[in-house]
């Protein structure tokens, strides 16, 4: 691993990659328009660390750095060996196998506060769905451990191999699920039934139909900056509530005035500056420092977020929050405040305080 001194050496004193700016408005471009591929959940973080040592490899080779690498179309295939949806029935991969095995191991069951907290979402004309990029045969493991057998109450409509980013430009066709398979493709969408693939439009269809609104707001909660977040906000305007783990792993303090009294007893979280010692093995980097803030380009010491990830935070988020139990203890009618878009490096959105590394 390079040492602070050899990053500063390549990146220059500011830590920046060339091509810095340009990527922030490019997060997530897909097929031909795809110009970067970014690495950024526990699927496909240890493909990052595979083509660090293929580039070792390769430059060791050739005596000196290549100008050009061509090897993305054999990781590229690893991901399908592993995470391609047709390998969860054939038990097939290294991934969804130990999964299966024991399930309970990787997944947590959310509170009966979450629970309650659907039920309520969905009065007052309001439609809750659950979209997922994973098929159903996966999404529904996940899902029935997560919120139980009878999650399908606490949701209007089921989309199941979204194809995110893709679902938000792509045409492609609702399909019905049919004896828990992909089936025939649909023109138009019924409440509380299950679909694969779709697109925005057709979704929003449904939505203006169920809820007799013309053009419904929607506030979309995910935890894929990539997947989620910029393609939500860019291609469908909608709202989005992130789902930030990094925030619980760096610590943060909420402000007195931020906190209201819920209305329903949920699970206690700690909420202070303690950094768990297991998130921050995995999330946290001594190397590049914090995922919010980089000191060394920071004159005015003004702690705004000025990370990439930082940047696209701010950017294309509404609210962020460290897990979706602090949203469902609260009233549904509580206001938050959001991030300022129009400012570079906000850092007004976080929810219930604001990460360790952004405070004065």
């Amino acid at each position: 691993m390079m040492d602070k001194a050899e990053i500063i050496s390549v990146y220059g004193p500011d830590l920046h990659w060339e091509h810095f700016e340009e990527a922030i408005g490019n997060v997530k471009a897909v097929g031909k328009d795809m110009k970067y591929r970014f690495f950024e959940n526990y699927f496909d973080i240890p493909a990052l660390v595979c083509c660090a040592h293929i580039v070792d490899i390769l430059d060791e080779e050739n005596g000196e750095p290549l100008k050009k690498y061509d090897f993305w179309k054999d990781v590229n295939h690893s991901f399908g060996e592993n995470y391609i949806p047709t390998q969860f029935a054939k038990n097939a991969g290294w991934f969804f196998p130990r999964l299966k095995e024991n399930p309970k191991t990787y997944l947590q069951p959310s509170s009966n506060g979450v629970k309650d907290w659907l039920k309520e979402l969905k009065g007052d004309k309001r439609v809750v769905f659950l979209m997922t990029s994973s098929a159903i045969d996966f999404a529904g493991l996940v899902i029935e451990i997560v919120l139980g057998s009878d999650w399908r109450n606490y949701f209007d409509i089921y989309i199941t191999d979204a194809k995110k980013p893709g679902f938000f430009t792509n045409n492609n066709k609702f399909k019905s699920i049919e004896a828990g398979i992909p089936g025939k493709e649909v023109n138009s969408l019924e409440p509380g039934k299950t679909y694969s693939g779709g697109n925005y439009a057709d979704l929003m269809k449904f939505l203006e139909k169920q809820t007799r609104k013309s053009d419904p707001k929607v506030v979309y909660f995910g935890d894929s900056l990539c997947s989620d977040s910029f393609p939500a906000k860019v291609y469908g305007n909608w709202d989005v509530v992130l789902v930030l783990e990094e925030m619980e792993a760096e610590g943060y303090h909420p402000g007195s005035k931020d906190i209201l009294e819920p209305k329903r007893k949920v699970p206690k979280h700690e909420v202070n500056l303690y950094i768990n010692p297991d998130e921050e093995q995995y999330i946290l980097s001594e190397g590049w420092g914090s995922f919010f803030y980089h000191e060394e380009e920071d004159p005015k010491h003004d702690k705004h977020m000025n990370t990439y990830w930082g940047r696209i935070i701010s950017r294309y988020n509404a609210i962020a929050v460290p897990t979706v139990e602090y949203i469902a203890g609260m009233p549904i009618n509580h206001q938050y405040k959001k991030f300022n878009s129009s400012e570079v490096g906000n850092t007004e959105g976080f929810y219930p305080g604001k990460p360790k590394p952004l405070l004065p």
